[in-house]
């Protein structure tokens, strides 16, 4: 007997996933919400899910897919410094250099998603501001170590070269590219 199909691997869900995402990116600091689109199965799955294929590859860098996820994903594993998607998990320090692209195609970047406690509620406050962003704007975060925000300056101080971040947690997803400024106006780990 046929098991049934999670809802992530539905071409229909995924479209619904792609639209949520091209709304996070040109909006950051906005989040949306995934659970409601995927019937409650992990965002950072269905953002893989949705953006991952046989020509593209990938690094779960703290082991957070299931085996099972990879024959569906069809991404090729590599060595985080040579991977172009890289899910992590926010609460840890970062310990690699990614792809930072090269002046004459920075879209050969890596986009890092990381997996957070809360993405709407936390003692971790930053101001958001720049392309996208109304005026700045305030967001709370929870389950994100810092060195990943003083990493981010350092691999986006040669513009256009660096890193987009998605932030992931139990429901929502949101961006941070690599164009948005950030101010931490207090942390708390």
């Amino acid at each position: 007997m046929m098991s049934k199909i999670e809802a992530i691997w539905l071409p229909e869900v995924q479209q619904q996933v792609f639209r949520g995402l091209m709304e996070v990116m040109s909006r950051p600091g906005k989040t949306e919400n995934l659970s409601e689109l995927t019937n409650n199965a992990s965002p950072a799955r269905a953002l893989l899910a949705t953006l991952l294929d046989g020509e593209v590859n990938l690094c779960d860098h703290h082991n957070l897919l299931d085996d099972a996820d990879w024959p569906l994903l069809q991404a090729q594993k590599v060595a985080v410094e040579h991977a172009t998607t890289i899910l992590c998990r926010g609460d840890s320090a970062v310990d690699f250099e990614p792809l930072l692209g090269e002046l004459s195609s920075p879209e050969h970047s890596a986009m890092i998603v990381l997996v957070v406690e809360n993405i709407s509620e936390g003692n971790s406050h930053l101001s958001l501001s720049g392309p996208g962003v109304n005026g700045d704007i305030s967001v709370k975060i929870s389950g994100l170590n810092r060195d990943w925000l003083n990493q981010r300056e350092e691999w986006i101080s040669s513009f256009p070269l660096g890193v987009d971040l998605l932030l992931v947690d139990d429901s929502h997803v949101m961006a941070l590219s690599r164009t948005t400024k950030i101010e931490v106006t207090s942390w708390v780990m």
